[in-house]
């Protein structure tokens, strides 16, 4: 495997003694720049690295654009049943194997994505449109008066659950208590980390698993109420019996593929919306542009996810010995994607490191890439698309106010706490 040792060149302000990193470790995420200066410098010194990890098991990190390009067309090559992040144990299948769709493969993936996709469909979200825009003007009208707030909280999350409320149908009154123990059982919170020990049976079980267990108590309770009392969300549909030869979704593979919607539909999506804030208020040259010229919207909802990149990586298991790189990979071995460093590559994006809202093209990694691009990936751009437009409307300029915390995450991306004001522009802005 890799047993040199690579000298650290000077990559922003960071050096790194590459052959002592765990890429795995959540802590490496929350510096300021979420962990970029570390990935900018394997990607430019060693994009093919083996990180070991303790137990002797280890994985592939790719941090090239075009090595995650191969390793996406490799399907079969690959297989998502055995985890699709670090921190999952390689080696093994996950519990979802086969039942929630972003760790199945093939044929059990096509079934499951053919009985989701008309439900999450640009066609079937349309209507759903109004509902965004009202909580959208709503948010913003609450905090225009310049005083800080936590944007996570406010503002992302009140978006996000005013579409995921709907879709899943969970009562108004029940949305931040799931909020809450979704934002857990995807790391999003402070304590033990998604990997903790006691998560694999060895003590008190950690925070996540505590969560993730209610999630799936909350969800079985909502299919058995919504086989007694249909609604028009989306586990009401799942639930009704199917015409013909198709039997649907399993009760469990309604009840995973509902877990997967609140980890996209909310965690990634609220951690792209807080990536629109901080590019914005990092770059106020780029949202004067925008301003004045509405047409570069859909480019600019492109580059703030590229720019934001939510997960923070993506794994597959080699099936087969493949070579990627003029590196030989062998099955059973796992290979990473890092979406936030491969969308900042020189050889696939000119002025890769600059934010530009009129970037074209931009074939970003953010929603991955193939058969598993992300089901959702429609929604959240009219997600960020409404509240820039809300933002614009009231000529409001974001500012990062405070200490921005990052997230303790080796799987999304993004902020803790984000704390915001909303101010007026100045005219000749």
């Amino acid at each position: 495997m890799n047993g040199h040792t690579f000298s650290a060149g000077q990559v922003g302000t960071a050096r790194f003694p590459l052959t002592c990193i765990d890429l795995a470790d959540p802590v490496l995420y929350t510096a300021p720049d979420g962990g970029l200066d570390l990935l900018r410098q394997l990607q430019r010194e060693h994009p093919v690295y083996w990180n070991h990890r303790p137990g002797g098991a280890g994985f592939w990190a790719f941090t090239r654009y075009a090595d995650a390009v191969t390793v996406f067309r490799s399907k079969n090559a690959f297989t998502s049943r055995q985890g699709i992040q670090v921190g999952q144990a390689g080696g093994m299948e996950q519990p979802a194997a086969g039942t929630m769709l972003v760790q199945a493969d093939r044929g059990d993936h096509r079934r499951i994505k053919a009985t989701l996709s008309p439900h999450l469909s640009e066609t079937a979200m349309q209507q759903l449109l109004p509902v965004l825009r009202a909580a959208a003007r709503m948010a913003v009208d609450k905090h225009a008066d310049g005083t800080e707030f936590d944007f996570m909280t406010e503002i992302a999350a009140e978006l996000t659950w005013s579409v995921l409320g709907a879709i899943l149908g969970i009562p108004a009154a029940d949305r931040r208590t799931v909020a809450r123990w979704t934002e857990t059982a995807f790391g999003a919170t402070s304590g033990q980390r998604q990997d903790h020990p006691a998560a694999e049976g060895g003590g008190t079980a950690s925070p996540a698993v505590t969560a993730n267990a209610e999630l799936f108590g909350y969800f079985a309770d909502r299919l058995r109420e919504r086989r007694r009392n249909p609604g028009d969300d989306i586990i009401s549909a799942l639930a009704r019996p199917q015409a013909g030869n198709d039997t649907g979704l399993t009760p469990t593979e309604i009840l995973v593929n509902a877990h997967l919607l609140l980890a996209g539909g909310h965690e990634t999506t609220r951690h792209a919306l807080a990536g629109a804030v901080v590019a914005l208020a990092e770059h106020p040259g780029q949202w004067a542009r925008l301003r004045k010229d509405p047409s570069l919207m859909p480019a600019a909802v492109e580059e703030i996810i590229r720019w934001s990149a939510p997960s923070l990586n993506i794994v597959r298991t080699a099936t087969t010995d493949i070579e990627i790189a003029g590196q030989r990979v062998r099955a059973g071995q796992q290979v990473s994607l890092w979406p936030p460093i491969a969308n900042r590559d020189h050889a696939a994006f000119p002025d890769a490191e600059s934010f530009d809202v009129g970037r074209e093209p931009n074939r970003h990694l953010s929603f991955g890439m193939g058969s598993h691009f992300c089901l959702g990936a429609w929604t959240a751009r009219q997600e960020i698309r409404i509240l820039l437009e809300e933002l614009a409307t009231r000529a409001t300029v974001p500012e990062v106010s405070g200490s921005a915390r990052r997230m303790r995450s080796n799987r999304t991306w993004g902020y803790q706490t984000l704390p915001v004001r909303l101010i007026t522009a100045h005219p000749s802005t």
